[in-house]
C-alpha cells in the first residue's frame, strides 16, 4: 500500500505547480472547516456542561453547539444551569458572528451580531433567619473551592513602561446586539414576595469602543426595556461612549405597582397596601474625566427634566381605607453630583385623605405604620453603646437642594378622637390647601406659604405668610372665618354643665413670631350669636350677639396686652338660686377626678415680670340680666335691662384710672346707674363708684321680706345712692338710702324670719312725710357671680333695722343731733326730782318724738335697792333726829355725819335719847363700854377723845337701826315715774296719749336708781 501512496504522491508531485497548491488549500480549508465545523463543537458540547457542571457543583445542560466555519457563527441551543429539576438558569439561543475579512481589512474585531433569545434567571432569597441565602449561594462558594486563589499565582512583575491612559480603545465593531424575551423572576422566600419580569428586551446599535458621541455618525445607540407581570415597564434609551465613558439617555419607569414591592415589609406593617403606583422619568448624563493618574480622573453625573410621581395609593387597616393619595408628583427634578446640587421645579399633590383615630394611647397611625419588629422587641435587650467614631473637623461638603414651590390640594384629615371625652368627636379638617414659593435646603431664602383649611365645613383657617427656617421666625396673616363654636361643645361639657348651642368667631390677626422669645399677635376678633344654655334649667345662661375686639395687640415678650376697644352688643346672662341655696353658677363646674401628683420642679426664685393690660375703651348696649331666688317662698326673681354704657381706660400700669359710666333699668321702670373710676386690674385695686338705685318698687323683693323680715311688703319704693372707694385695700362707703311710704302686709309664715321689731323700725325711721332717709353702709359686690340686687337691698334695710331697733334711744337721740343715752332718766340715791341734766336730756327726747310721730314711750320707774335703801334710811334717822331735838329737819347740819356730829347741845342730847328710844337702854352704857375696852388695851383717852368715839357709835347705832321696807322703794319707783311723765307732757308738751306709765310699785327693778323709758310703735 505504501508503494501505491508513494506513485500517488509521485504523481501528484508531477502535476502542475498551481494544480498541487490548489489541492494543498482545498485541503486545508476541509480540514478546517472539518475541525472548526465538527470537531469544536463537539468537544465543546462535551466539555462545557462537564466543566461548568464542576465548577459550580449544579447540573448543566447544553443542547447544541454549532459553528459555521464559512460566516464565522457561533451558536449555543438550550443551555441551562439547573436547580434540582427546575432551570436556575438559562436561555433559549445564544448567537455570535464574527465578520473576519472586515476585521482584517479594518484591523479591528468586527462582529456582526451578538443576541441571546429567552435568557431566563430565577433568584430566591431562602428562608433562613440565621444568614442572608440565596439559591446561587452555593454556587458562589463552590465557584470559590474550584478557582485557583489569587495566592497560587505568582505575581506578575512591574514594569516600567509608560501607558498612555488617554489612547483609544483597542477597536472593535458589533453591528447589531439583542437580548430578547429575556425573564427574570425573585422570589422572597423569607416574606412570600414574589416579583415577575417576563419579558425583557435590550438592544445595542451599530457599536464602536471607538466611536465618540461627538461624532457626526451616530453610534452606540441603546435600549433597555423591561415589562413585569403587572404591566409595569422600566425603558433606558440612549447613547454611550467607552473612552472618556460618557453616557446619556432617558429612564422611563412606568405604573410600577407598589403593592408587590410592599410584599417585602408586609408581614411587618399592620397596614395594608392595597394599590398605588410609582412613575419616574429623568435625563441623564454620565462624563468621565481621564487625568494623569487614575486618582486625577473623575466622573460627572447630571439629571434634567425628571418627573417623580406616585398615583393611586391606598392604604387599608380593618378593611377600610385609612390613607389614600390619588397624586402626588415631584416635577422638573435636576441633579448634578459634582455640584452637589438638586433642583425641583415643583411638588403637586391632591387629594390626600387621611383617617385617624386618636385616644389616651395616641394615634392608631403610628400603630398600624410602626414596623412590629421595633414594637415587639424585648425592652430588657437594650443595645451596648456603641462608641461613636469622632467626627471630623473637616466639614464635608453638603448638598443643596432647591424647590421652587411646593402645591397641596383638597387633602382631608379625618380624626375620630378620644382623648379629652368618653364619647367619639368626629374631625373632618377638609380642604387642607398649600402653595410655598421657592425652599431652598440651606435655609438661605424665607419661605412664602399660603395655607387654608376647614374644619368640620363649619369654619375656614387661612394662614399666610412667610416662614424663615433658619432665623426660627414666621410673619403670617392668620384669618379666621365663621369657626362654628357649638363643634366644641363635647369639649366644654366636660368642664362645665352648660351646653353651647350657637356662636361662630372671626379672627383678622398678623403673628409675628421668632425662637428668641417674640411673640407678637395684633388685628381683630369677633365673637358672634354666643349661646350658652343652662342643662339643668335648659334655658340661656349667658349670650349675646356680638363681642368685638378691636386692634388688639398682644407682645408675650414683654407680657403685654392692649386692646383699643371691645364692644358687647346685647349680653345676657342669668343667675338662679335653687331651694337648696346652691346656685346655679356653682353648679356649671363639672367635679374633675383626683390626678396623682406630680413631683414638681424647683420654682426658681427669678420675679416673673408682671402682664400688662390695657383696654382704651369697653362699650356695651343693650344688655340684660336675670336673676331668680327659689330658695325664697314665693320665689323670687327680676331682671335688668336696656344696661349700656362704657369703661374707658382700664390699665394694669399702677396710677391710671379706668373711668365707668353704666345705666340701665330695673324691671324696665328703675333706673340704675353707675358711674365712677376703677382698676380692678392692680396689685392693691382701685374703687370710686357711685352707684344710683332710684325708686326701686319694694314690692319685688316680697320674697325676700317674707322670708327674711317675717312680712311681705304691701308698698314702698327704695332709692341708693352709694359710694364706695378702694384704695390701698381699705374700703370705705358714704351711701344715702331713701325708703318712702314704707308699709308692712301681712305676716308671713317664715322658719327663719329675723325676730326683730319691724314695726318699731319703721316707726323709729320714718318722718312725718313717711318718708326714711338715712345715711348707712351697704355692703355688695356687683362683680360677684352670686351677687343680686334684690339680696342687697334687702341687705341694706335689715342693717337699717338691726341698727334702729337694737338701740332705739341712740338712734333717736341722733335725730336730735345728741350722743346721750335717752333711755335712761337718773336719780339721786333716795330722791324723786330730776336734776337740771335730766330735764334736759327729756327735752331732747321731746325733740325726736316730735319727728317720729308713729312711737310710743313707755316710762318704768326702778330703784337701787341698796344704796336707794340706805338713803331712805338716812333720811328716816335725820326726820327722827330732827324730832327728837324738836326742830325742822331743815335746820340739821348740811353735812351731819357720824364724824361731825355735835358733842354736846342740843343734838347730842336729842341722840342719846333716840338711842335710848330705839335700844331701851341708857346711851352712856355704850360710853363705858368703849372706855373699858380701851383700859384692856392699854390706852388711856382723854374726855374729848372719849366723847367723840362715844357720839360716832350712837350715831351709826341708831342709823342702822333704821329699816326701810319694798314698799317704801316701790312708792320711790312710782314717784321717781311720775316725775318723768310729768316733765314730759307739762314741761316738753309730749302727747299723754304718747307717754304709757308702768306701775312701779310691783315686779320692781332693783338695781338702778333711775326711770327706764322703752319705745313702741303705735
Amino acid at each position: 500500500m505504501s508503494n501505491k501512496f508513494k506513485k500517488a504522491v509521485a504523481s501528484f508531485r508531477s502535476f502542475p505547480r498551481a494544480v498541487r497548491w490548489t489541492t494543498y488549500t482545498v485541503s486545508a480549508y476541509l480540514f478546517y472547516a472539518a475541525l472548526l465545523g465538527l470537531l469544536v463543537p463537539y468537544i465543546a458540547k462535551q466539555q462545557i456542561p462537564e466543566q461548568v457542571s464542576k465548577l459550580i457543583e449544579r447540573p448543566v445542560t447544553l443542547t447544541d453547539i454549532t459553528i459555521n466555519p464559512f460566516t464565522l457563527q457561533l451558536d449555543l441551543h438550550q443551555f441551562a444551569i439547573l436547580e434540582d429539576t427546575k432551570p436556575f438558569v438559562k436561555f433559549e439561543h445564544a448567537s455570535v458572528q464574527i465578520n473576519f475579512w472586515q476585521s482584517i481589512f479594518n484591523a479591528a474585531i468586527s462582529v456582526e451580531n451578538i443576541s441571546l433569545d429567552k435568557p431566563y434567571i430565577n433568584l430566591e432569597r431562602v428562608n433562613n433567619t440565621d444568614e442572608l441565602l440565596f439559591n446561587f449561594s452555593d454556587i458562589i462558594d463552590a465557584v470559590a473551592r474550584n478557582t485557583v486563589t489569587s495566592e497560587d499565582v505568582e505575581p506578575t512583575p512591574k514594569t516600567d513602561e509608560v501607558i498612555d491612559r488617554k489612547a483609544p480603545l483597542f477597536p472593535v465593531l458589533i453591528k447589531h446586539t439583542a437580548l430578547t424575551q429575556g425573564e427574570v423572576r425573585l422570589l422572597d422566600g423569607v416574606t412570600g414576595t414574589q416579583l415577575a419580569y417576563p419579558n425583557i428586551t435590550i438592544t445595542l446599535g451599530e457599536f464602536s469602543t471607538q466611536s465618540l458621541l461627538t461624532d457626526v455618525e451616530k453610534k452606540n445607540d441603546y435600549r433597555l426595556h423591561i415589562t413585569d407581570v403587572d404591566s409595569g415597564t422600566v425603558e433606558l434609551t440612549g447613547q454611550v461612549q467607552l473612552k472618556p465613558l460618557e453616557v446619556v439617555g432617558n429612564i422611563d419607569v412606568q405604573h410600577i405597582q407598589l403593592p408587590r414591592l410592599w410584599g417585602f415589609i408586609e408581614k411587618d406593617i399592620i397596614a395594608k397596601l392595597t394599590s398605588g403606583n410609582v412613575n419616574f422619568s429623568s435625563n441623564y448624563h454620565l462624563a468621565q474625566t481621564i487625568g494623569d493618574t487614575e486618582r486625577d480622573d473623575s466622573m460627572s453625573i447630571t439629571t434634567d427634566k425628571g418627573i417623580f410621581s406616585v398615583n393611586d395609593l391606598n392604604f387599608n387597616a380593618e378593611a377600610k381605607s385609612i390613607v389614600s393619595l390619588p397624586d402626588f408628583s415631584v416635577n422638573g427634578i435636576a441633579t448634578n453630583v459634582e455640584k452637589q446640587t438638586v433642583n425641583i421645579d415643583s411638588v403637586t399633590s391632591h387629594g390626600l385623605n387621611v383617617s385617624a383615630k386618636v385616644d389616651d394611647k395616641g394615634a392608631d397611625l403610628v400603630r398600624l405604620f410602626t414596623p412590629k419588629f421595633i414594637t415587639e422587641a424585648p425592652k430588657e435587650n437594650k443595645a451596648e453603646p456603641v462608641e461613636k467614631e469622632p467626627k471630623s473637623t473637616v466639614d464635608a461638603p453638603s448638598w443643596l437642594v432647591t424647590l421652587d414651590g411646593v402645591e397641596i390640594k383638597d387633602y382631608q384629615l379625618n380624626v375620630e378622637e378620644k382623648v379629652v371625652t368618653k364619647k367619639a368627636n368626629q374631625w373632618q379638617i377638609s380642604p387642607i390647601n398649600l402653595t410655598t414659593s421657592q425652599i431652598v435646603s440651606d435655609l438661605s431664602k424665607p419661605i412664602d406659604f399660603d395655607f387654608f383649611t376647614s374644619i368640620n365645613g363649619k369654619g375656614d383657617i387661612s394662614v399666610k405668610g412667610q416662614a424663615d427656617a433658619k432665623q426660627q421666625a414666621v410673619l403670617a396673616d392668620i384669618d379666621v372665618k365663621s369657626l362654628k363654636l357649638a363643634q366644641f361643645q363635647p369639649y366644654l361639657a366636660t368642664a362645665v354643665n352648660a351646653r353651647l348651642t350657637n356662636g361662630e368667631i372671626n379672627t383678622q390677626a398678623k403673628l409675628d413670631a421668632n425662637a428668641k422669645g417674640k411673640v407678637e399677635v395684633s388685628g381683630g376678633i369677633q365673637v358672634n350669636h354666643l349661646s350658652i344654655r343652662d342643662k339643668k334649667l335648659r334655658k340661656p345662661f349667658v349670650k349675646w350677639r356680638s363681642l368685638a375686639v378691636n386692634k388688639f395687640n398682644l407682645d408675650l415678650q414683654k407680657s403685654k396686652l392692649s386692646i383699643d376697644t371691645l364692644s358687647l352688643s346685647q349680653p345676657y346672662a342669668r343667675v338662679v338660686i335653687n331651694e337648696d341655696r346652691t346656685t346655679n353658677i356653682g353648679e356649671l363646674i363639672v367635679a374633675q377626678p383626683k390626678s396623682k401628683k406630680k413631683k414638681t420642679k424647683a420654682v426658681s426664685n427669678k420675679k416673673e415680670k408682671p402682664f400688662a393690660l390695657s383696654v382704651r375703651k369697653i362699650a356695651f348696649n343693650n344688655g340684660s340680666a336675670f336673676f331668680a331666688d327659689n330658695s325664697l317662698t314665693p320665689n323670687f326673681s327680676s331682671g335688668i335691662e336696656q344696661l349700656k354704657g362704657n369703661i374707658g381706660h382700664v390699665s394694669s400700669i399702677p396710677g391710671t384710672k379706668a373711668t365707668v359710666d353704666i345705666s340701665g333699668n330695673i324691671e324696665k321702670y328703675a333706673p340704675v346707674k353707675v358711674k365712677g373710676e376703677i382698676n380692678p386690674l392692680l396689685k392693691e385695686p382701685y374703687l370710686d363708684l357711685d352707684v344710683i338705685f332710684k325708686s326701686v318698687e319694694l314690692t319685688t323683693v316680697n320674697p325676700y321680706s317674707g322670708t327674711y323680715a317675717g312680712h311681705y311688703i304691701d308698698k314702698g319704693q327704695l332709692t341708693l345712692a352709694l359710694n364706695y372707694k378702694l384704695e390701698n385695700n381699705q374700703l370705705k362707703g358714704e351711701n344715702h338710702v331713701i325708703i318712702d311710704q314704707l308699709q308692712l302686709g301681712k305676716a308671713s309664715d317664715s322658719d327663719i324670719a329675723t325676730s326683730l321689731p319691724l314695726e318699731l323700725a319703721i316707726a323709729l325711721l320714718q318722718d312725718n312725710n313717711g318718708v326714711i332717709d338715712l345715711g348707712v353702709e351697704v355692703s355688695g359686690d356687683v362683680n360677684d357671680p352670686e351677687f343680686s340686687l334684690g339680696a342687697a337691698i334687702w341687705s341694706t334695710i335689715s342693717n337699717i333695722i338691726t341698727k334702729a331697733v337694737t338701740a332705739p334711744f341712740s338712734f333717736i337721740a341722733g335725730l336730735a343731733d345728741s350722743d346721750e343715752e335717752l333711755n335712761v332718766i337718773a336719780f339721786d340715791f333716795g330722791a324723786n326730782t330730776l336734776t337740771a341734766e335730766e330735764q334736759e336730756k327729756l327735752q331732747t327726747l321731746g325733740k325726736a318724738l316730735e319727728t317720729r310721730p308713729k312711737l310710743k314711750l313707755t316710762v318704768d320707774g326702778a330703784v337701787n335697792a341698796p344704796e336707794d335703801s340706805k338713803a331712805l334710811a338716812l333720811t328716816q334717822f335725820n326726820q327722827l333726829l330732827a324730832d327728837t331735838a324738836e326742830i325742822n329737819i331743815t335746820e340739821l347740819p348740811a353735812n351731819l355725819s357720824a364724824t361731825t356730829m355735835p358733842v354736846s347741845g342740843e343734838l347730842s342730847d336729842a341722840l342719846q335719847r333716840l338711842y335710848k328710844q330705839e335700844f331701851g337702854e341708857s346711851a352712856s352704857s355704850v360710853e363705858d363700854k368703849i372706855e373699858d375696852e380701851q383700859d384692856k388695851k392699854g390706852v388711856e383717852l382723854t374726855d374729848e377723845e372719849l366723847a367723840k368715839r362715844w357720839h360716832i357709835a350712837l350715831y351709826n347705832l341708831a342709823l342702822n337701826k333704821q329699816e326701810v321696807d319694798n314698799g317704801e322703794l316701790g312708792q320711790l319707783a312710782q314717784q321717781r315715774a311720775q316725775a318723768v311723765k310729768a316733765y314730759l307732757v307739762d314741761i316738753v308738751k309730749v302727747d299723754a296719749s304718747r307717754v304709757f306709765l308702768l306701775d312701779s310699785r310691783f315686779d320692781i327693778e332693783q338695781d338702778t336708781s333711775s326711770v327706764l323709758l322703752s319705745l313702741e310703735a303705735k
